[in-house]
């Protein structure tokens, strides 16, 4: 289907419609004053190339990739995927720890342990790419080893979710600052990827990859600079309901939601992980975050309403358990959500189990 789908993005280039892919002269305009106004955005944008380029690029991404969206939603069946009674997660990664013996970093690793197995959600940063990365080094702390872990999903390759920079170039992924011995664990990755002795299973489309446990397909979200193709994990608890669990929600909180709307036949009880709400500069939300926010150019803001939007789009399901992560959400955001939801806010912090209450 997919190919179909590209197949028809080139028949309309060479058929005369490249001007629906090419920016206006009034959005060219509107680019240029941005970064005329903004001296930091002209130079995030030239890291990756000419601006204009980048918007025309731009554009035929963001039309290939509502066109496979569109194509997923509309012939996706529902998963079966079982239901697990236990339900728990320990944050071995985020910005926030529970004690100065973890170490939180600008990344995401979670371990997901459900009634049949042990999953690992991405292998967070090690930005100074050292030996034993903080990965290694909480794990050690939290008496928890690679043997214990059945399975490995990766949500995105990006430097912070797959081990670090070096890893990321090379689409792979590394639990230290060199690739240890895997033995034989099942590997579920966005995009092709590599690992020495092992054959991860790229998982494009909705797969079950435990009981009670599946990813729910890639969904691609062009920004102006680079296509990013992301996928959650979805956990069916017995009596509760759905949980999915994001790494940076590029996809955008919506489409995660009318993604589970096709694939489960069960109400949404909660969202955890990274979603991308950078209000405002603090910690390690730096000054290129807000160029990154899902459903916007980079020369486009992040406000209240935008939050609240999504606030508003969980309540409407009813969701029963939220926790966003401070590794790439701001303070301010972070509080937005804890305001509205309360008791069923709940914290990630490393080394702190999450559970749901009975």
């Amino acid at each position: 289907m997919i190919n179909l789908i590209i197949l028809t993005f080139l028949f309309n280039l060479v058929n005369g419609q490249i001007e629906k892919f090419t920016p206006s002269q009034f959005e060219i305009e509107e680019m240029n004053k941005a970064i005329q106004a903004d001296s930091n955005l002209f130079k995030f944008l030239i890291w990756f190339g000419e601006p204009e380029s980048l918007y025309s690029s731009y554009k035929k991404d963001l039309y290939l990739a509502d066109s496979i969206w569109q194509s997923d939603q509309k012939n996706l069946n529902y998963l079966d995927i079982g239901e697990t009674e236990k339900f728990e997660i320990i944050p071995l990664i985020d910005w926030f720890s529970s004690s100065n013996s973890l170490i939180g970093e600008s990344g995401v690793s979670y371990l997901i342990r459900t009634d049949e197995s042990t999953i690992l959600f991405d292998l967070g940063s090690n930005e100074d790419g050292i030996h034993p990365s903080p990965l290694l080094h909480n794990m050690l702390k939290l008496g928890i080893n690679i043997s214990d872990i059945d399975i490995i999903v990766i949500s995105h390759n990006h430097n912070d979710h797959v081990g670090g920079q070096k890893w990321a170039n090379n689409n792979t992924f590394s639990f230290t600052n060199y690739q240890m011995d895997l033995k034989n664990i099942p590997v579920y990755t966005p995009i092709e990827m590599t690992y020495p002795g092992l054959n991860p299973i790229n998982t494009a489309k909705p797969t079950k990859i435990a009981k009670g446990v599946a990813t729910i397909g890639v969904i691609h979200h062009p920004i102006l600079v680079l296509d990013i193709a992301e996928q959650a994990i979805a956990i069916n608890v017995k009596n509760k309901g759905i949980v999915v669990i994001s790494g940076c929600g590029h996809q955008s909180m919506k489409k995660i939601i009318d993604r589970t709307n096709v694939l489960f036949n069960k109400p949404l009880y909660g969202v955890i992980g990274g979603f991308h709400y950078p209000l405002e500069e603090n910690r390690n939300i730096t000054w290129s975050y807000k160029y990154l926010v899902a459903d916007k150019l980079p020369w486009e803001r992040l406000t209240e309403d935008d939050i609240y939007y999504n606030i508003n789009l969980l309540k409407a399901k009813g969701v029963k358990l939220v926790g966003i992560s401070g590794h790439d959400s701001s303070d301010k955001s972070i509080g937005l959500f804890k305001k509205e939801f309360r008791d069923n806010f709940i914290d990630i912090v490393v080394g702190h189990k999450i559970t749901i209450k009975e």
